[in-house]
């Protein structure tokens, strides 16, 4: 089995389009994927910016302050990762039984210093 990998930050903020913008012109990070008014997805080729505004309360990152709101990774096996970061204190923010959660089919994780986590077995 492969080491997991970094592959997006995400930025929480009320205007996507405004912080992509900045990200993207400051850094020549080019735009890969967005949805709307509520995602922009830049990428530098290898790492991924998110830009996401969370309006639904329900959503686990919702309470989550405003700037940095998590890291994700890509890792093999979804079930052995969260097995893994289970048994090193952290915890699901969604049904734990449901590891693949969201609409953007990631197991949500909360680290035991309070930093979410996505988890997905796909880039």
């Amino acid at each position: 089995m492969s080491k997991p990998k970094l592959r997006h930050v995400a930025i929480k903020t009320d205007d996507v389009h405004k912080e992509a913008a900045f990200w993207s012109d400051a850094f020549d990070l080019e735009q890969v994927g967005g949805h709307g008014d509520v995602a922009v997805c830049l990428s530098d080729g290898v790492m991924n910016l998110a830009i996401i505004r969370i309006d639904d309360p329900n959503f686990p990152n919702y309470a989550a302050p405003f700037g940095l709101n998590h890291l994700g990774f890509v890792v093999d096996d979804i079930d052995s990762q969260v097995d893994k970061c289970t048994g090193l204190g952290a915890v699901s923010t969604v049904d734990p039984n449901h590891r693949h959660a969201g609409a953007t089919w990631e197991m949500k994780m909360r680290s035991p210093s309070g930093v979410d986590i996505d988890l997905s077995d796909h880039g």
